[in-house]
């Protein structure tokens, strides 16, 4: 049986704010490990890493909460003794800022690999896209998974921009699904290149999506984004995909299979939908379930 990690962005239901008790939560349920996002930053890493020590749960990665704070949070990195630092959105709106993209990822994996860490770059569906075609909404209704090799995806110029000793990637299956495309393809065609694997199941085939650049959003008196009604139909149309453990249109013995062939070397739950309207009972269930398959 292999270890079941858990990305703590899966709390963020708008209830369960305190990242301390978060990680309680987390090992109470039995996750072996944690990857971080932005709130878990505020605790201090020395404090961190006791806290982690004492709940036996394993500081696998961390998703920087911008690409430019990755190098700052080296150091943050380096005391918990991670061994990947990540990126888990780049807005790539043109064919031009993905190769510029691929260039910044190089420089700052090189700073990461410097101190000993491995950068690893996180999809959505946009990177799905042809290159010469980003922002074009497909609208793909599609139940098999396409498993031809890319040639100019917007994640395979990455691949071919990057330095592999540099700059490695966390597949996020279920986007990779929802884009179209069969994951397990995907790690055999890259294979070394994927070292983290989001495990996130998917009901339907939606294509790849236009990048959503919440960056450019207005925002209201307390800095929070202002979302247009469209804008929130969307998110909560690709929300609900993300149903049921098991009931996705990934088979995740096989990918996992394929992947600890190929390099491989974590697996970690990312849940964003609460299916059962208890956000708590659909992360023990996903990990009861994901234990029979990985």
């Amino acid at each position: 049986m292999g270890k079941v990690n858990l990305q703590m962005y899966s709390f963020m239901d708008g209830t369960m704010n305190d990242s301390r008790e978060n990680f309680r939560r987390a090992a109470e349920m039995g996750y072996d490990g944690a990857e971080l996002f932005g709130p878990d930053f505020e605790i201090p890493a020395e404090e961190l890493k006791a806290l982690l020590e004492e709940l036996n749960l394993e500081p696998v990665s961390l998703h920087a909460p911008k690409t430019e704070m990755v190098e700052e949070l080296i150091p943050f990195a380096n005391t918990l003794e991670m061994k990947f630092i990540g990126i888990g959105m780049e807005v790539l709106k043109d064919e031009e800022s993905v190769h510029r993209f691929a260039k910044t990822l190089n420089r700052i994996g090189k700073a990461c690999a410097e101190k000993g860490l491995m950068l690893t770059y996180h999809n959505h569906t946009q990177e799905f896209a042809d290159c010469g075609r980003i922002g074009s909404v497909p609208g793909g209704t599609e139940t098999a998974l396409d498993g031809a090799r890319g040639t100019n995806r917007v994640i395979d110029v990455l691949m071919r921009e990057t330095d592999p000793e540099y700059v490695s990637f966390e597949l996020d299956a279920g986007w990779c699904a929802a884009a179209g495309f069969d994951p397990i393809a995907f790690v055999e065609q890259y294979s070394g290149r994927v070292k983290l694997i989001h495990i996130k199941e998917s009901s339907r085939v939606v294509g790849p999506q236009p990048p959503m650049d919440f960056g450019s959003l207005p925002r209201d008196e307390n800095g929070a984004p202002i979302f247009s009604d469209e804008l929130k139909k969307t998110m909560e149309e690709l929300d609900r995909i993300n149903c049921r453990a098991g009931e996705g249109l990934v088979d995740w013995k096989a990918l996992k299979e394929a992947a600890d062939q190929n390099g491989c070397q974590a697996y970690i739950v990312e849940r964003e939908y609460s299916v059962s309207g208890n956000r708590l009972n659909d992360l023990k269930a996903d990990l009861e379930y994901y234990r029979t398959q990985i």
